[in-house]
């Protein structure tokens, strides 16, 4: 039997909230520093709310067991508080989405219930277990949608909401990249002072994803003045982070030039991905070569990798699918994931390093590394939809049991119909999910050792 988390002294709960504090929200975070949501938003809520106390002390101890070899005693020590804040953060949200189900919800209510729910995906991302996280991930968007639509008439969004809804988003951006799922509405959001970090390099990012979905039916016709709409886009994304890198509160001025480097890295990411999706024409190798290398010179200026080191998987990618035919720029692009390994865990960035490596093995054709990954045997497998039998994955009620039920809704006041049942059956949504179920887990920020 597993001890309880009442076994251990509340000098462990100390140290984890000073891990969570000093270590964990500044790797959460685009930048560290004195307005750090995760460190201004999350730690509040979590001194007013139980739950978002439980799901924050699962993922610092997660975080903190990670830093000792697999077989010390202090790494199972806090791996068994994780599984114990982890299931008391479940049932707590459980009974949240049942009191908000039965008795209406309140603002406050449904930000804790949001809020634990991001950091729970974050604590499955740490063991890369698709499955875990996007179930999580899901259920976000579900609460997120069920908090807009049952407290519409509530007033406006406060910056809370905005940081919570902003982080859904980012999340559910990244996570759609790779795995090519059905086509599903296309969704933005307010952008806000309290939520504009990157957040319009995000949302192009988005939008080309959605197009290149679109351009993948049968029925779409191309508009190729998008090509333009989404350089201009990524022009005034990169003026507007290098006029708000001037504003924000650094500690150094080397953490300043560092952020400026880092918003041109994401520019001719955004660049190159734009492209590949938009333009049609044979002329695209050579500018995004050097669309490419601009890529590697702001990032051999870019001093502080430390602090930016979760950033930078995404336009590392992007920059390595650029590299088939130059081994010593592979050589680059796999070092320098390797060294965002290091800083910021390994997450299931292996596979994105796996999946570079046999992008560059092909032999020398046109296919791009979208058309690679949608011919990939194994993301066939990975994405099948589950059927109604015995294979579908079950979550046990001290898993993931509290989303039972919980679909889309047509009307607002189905949102959580069986959320929050006495009795829990596993997690369901409209599409089924199988252990696996994504090829490359596209967070780019924490989170581990």
């Amino acid at each position: 039997m597993l001890p309880t988390i009442a076994h251990y002294p509340d000098a462990v709960t100390s140290e984890l909230m000073y891990h969570y504090h000093q270590i964990v929200s500044a790797k959460l975070a685009w930048v560290d520093g004195p307005t750090n949501p995760w460190r201004q938003v999350i730690i509040p809520l979590a001194g007013a709310s139980s739950t978002v106390l439980h799901a924050m002390l699962a993922l610092s101890s997660e975080d903190l067991a990670a830093r000792y070899p697999n077989d010390h005693p202090r790494r199972q020590q806090l791996q068994v508080v994780s599984v114990c804040r982890r299931e008391q953060a479940l049932a707590s949200v459980a009974q949240l989405l049942r009191h908000m189900r039965q008795e209406g919800s309140s603002s406050n209510q449904a930000q804790c219930a949001l809020a634990a729910t991001l950091i729970l995906y974050n604590v499955e991302l740490l063991g890369a277990a698709s499955a875990k996280w996007r179930m999580h991930l899901e259920a976000a968007r579900v609460i997120r949608r069920w908090k807009e639509h049952t407290l519409m008439d509530a007033g406006g969004t406060d910056e809370i909401d905005a940081f919570l809804v902003y982080e859904q988003y980012y999340a559910s951006v990244l996570a759609s990249l790779t795995t090519f799922d059905a086509l599903g509405e296309y969704e933005a959001i307010p952008l806000t002072d309290s939520n504009a970090i990157f957040s319009d390099f995000v949302d192009i990012i988005s939008r080309t994803t959605h197009v290149e979905r679109l351009q993948s039916s049968d029925d779409y016709g191309m508009d190729f003045s998008l090509l333009d709409t989404m350089i201009g886009d990524l022009e005034a994304a990169k003026a507007r982070m290098l006029e708000f890198s001037l504003i924000l509160c650094w500690q150094t001025d080397q953490a300043c030039l560092s952020f400026q480097h880092l918003v041109w890295i994401f520019y001719y990411a955004g660049l190159i991905y734009v492209h590949h999706v938009l333009a049609r024409n044979g002329s695209l190798d050579m500018i995004c070569q050097s669309w490419r290398d601009s890529i590697f010179i702001h990032l051999a200026l870019l001093v502080d990798k430390h602090s930016f080191a979760h950033d930078l998987v995404w336009p590392l990618f992007i920059a390595g699918t650029e590299c088939r035919g130059c081994p010593q720029k592979q050589k680059v692009v796999a070092h320098e994931i390797e060294l965002v390994m290091e800083v910021s865990g390994t997450l299931d960035r292996r596979n994105v390093l796996s999946f570079l490596k046999r992008f560059w093995a092909l032999p020398e054709s046109d296919l791009t590394w979208i058309q690679f990954m949608r011919l990939a045997p194994e993301r066939r497998r990975l994405l099948r939809r589950a059927r109604h039998s015995e294979n579908v994955l079950h979550i046990s009620p001290r898993k993931l049991g509290f989303l039972s039920g919980l679909t889309e809704p047509n009307a607002p006041n189905d949102v959580a119909e069986h959320a929050a049942s006495e009795k829990y059956r596993g997690y369901r949504t409209h599409q089924e999910i199988r252990p696996g179920d994504a090829l490359i887990v596209w967070d780019l920020r924490p989170r581990s050792n």
